[in-house]
């Protein structure tokens, strides 16, 4: 069986959690004895290459600029990125030269993923190859054209707004084309149905995204150590926490915050949040940011699709306070193998923090719950998961 795989980004080339968890599906695939041929975009020449068994095909993406350079959002004309997103409501150049592949590859099965680059024009290109198709939910790219996290202005979405409404529309009609849907969690495959998306898809379904750790120890201090990482933004709900940290009476308390961050901003945080006990890591390797705090928090603000740190912290052992947003309820077991907080209520926080610091044999206690729920999203787990769709799509199609 030799599964034709599509994202928009692909290692080296990671921003997020969508080329994580690509990569992993294509180098699973493989390590199980099936092909696996992924297609990605490249700012740069069309080329192909070959990573842990995987072929890859990086292809130049033909619109007037890539979104994506050096890992950030490629700073633009404000003029150009209404153009861009227009021709990107369908490119019938990108689907001609991903056809070229897939009549040279012949697979049995098209996996697409995230799909910004591509448009849905490959979604007719791949039913009229008569081709089962597959699609996972990654991000809000069918529905909203900023940044893909209907997150504005400090607010999350609703609903599209105006300009996304007219960029979406096309995309929500060939939406039809797919024959399984997949929402890395229930939020975002809710997101997209009551929208209309998928409306004609008969089979609709979750998988969550997987995460394995290598080894797991935790050390032991005299203080919480609370811990965050990623992305500092408004949006992660970074600055919503050192907001509430500042409030906290009690301050046997750190903040290991891990994520790429320029001494600049450093000093400007330090500035705006003169708080002694914030230790800005920068980048860190997971098995070693986990080892040395004790619960992780998840702020954010915006409705993330489902928050795969959380996962990465279970499988380390270690509990997560997250936020009601998005996918992130989903993967805590309130209580167990964590707390969830309302970020419009900050004290739901700062009771949550103030409950770990008066019992310091909490974060272990719900550290181990956090390990064996990790068992859920191991590699293998997952993977089985993909298979079984990946052979009744198939079988269905042949029917």
């Amino acid at each position: 069986m030799k599964i034709f795989l599509i994202n928009t980004l692909y290692h080296p080339n990671i921003v997020g959690g969508a080329e994580r968890s690509v990569q992993f599906l294509a180098e699973s695939l493989v390590q199980e004895g099936y092909e696996a041929v992924v297609v990605t975009t490249i700012d740069g020449k069309d080329k192909v290459d070959y990573l842990n068994g995987v072929k890859v095909y990086y292809l130049s993406l033909k619109n007037l600029y890539h979104p994506y350079v050096n890992h950030k959002e490629t700073k633009v004309n404000s003029a150009l990125k209404p153009l861009w997103h227009t021709f990107d409501i369908y490119n019938p150049l990108m689907a001609a030269k991903v056809e070229k592949i897939i009549v040279a590859e012949r697979p049995d099965l098209v996996h697409t993923n995230n799909i910004a680059g591509f448009s849905v024009a490959i979604w007719q290109l791949i039913k009229k190859l008569r081709l089962p198709l597959v699609h996972t939910l990654r991000d809000y790219y069918l529905i909203c054209s900023r940044k893909y996290i209907m997150f504005r202005n400090g607010q999350n979405c609703e609903s599209p707004c105006f300009d996304c409404k007219a960029y979406s529309f096309a995309k929500r009609q060939v939406s039809n084309s797919v024959d399984v849907v997949i929402g890395i969690s229930q939020f975002i495959l809710d997101r997209h149905l009551n929208l209309n998306y998928f409306s004609q898809t008969s089979c609709q379904k979750v998988i969550y995204n997987s995460y394995q750790a290598k080894a797991y120890s935790r050390t032991e201090s005299s203080r919480l150590r609370l811990g965050y990482l990623g992305r500092i933004e408004q949006a992660k709900g970074f600055y919503f926490l050192l907001q509430t940290l500042q409030k906290l009476s009690n301050q046997n308390w750190e903040l290991n915050v891990g994520g790429r961050i320029t001494d600049e901003k450093i000093a400007n945080l330090r500035s705006r949040y003169p708080l002694p006990n914030v230790n800005y890591l920068g980048f860190v390797k997971p098995e070693v940011f986990f080892s040395e705090i004790d619960v992780l928090v998840v702020p954010s603000l915006w409705q993330e699709p489902l928050g795969r740190i959380v996962l990465e912290a279970y499988a380390y052992g270690v509990p997560v306070i997250g936020s009601n947003r998005g996918g992130i309820p989903e993967i805590i077991d309130s209580g167990s193998t964590g707390f969830v907080f309302n970020p419009e209520r900050e004290e739901t926080l700062l009771e949550i923090i103030e409950k770990f610091m008066d019992n310091r044999n909490l974060s272990f206690k719900m550290g181990k719950n956090a390990l064996t729920k990790s068992h859920l999203f191991s590699n293998k787990t997952i993977l089985n998961s993909y298979m079984e769709t990946y052979k009744n799509s198939i079988i269905t199609a042949s029917k």
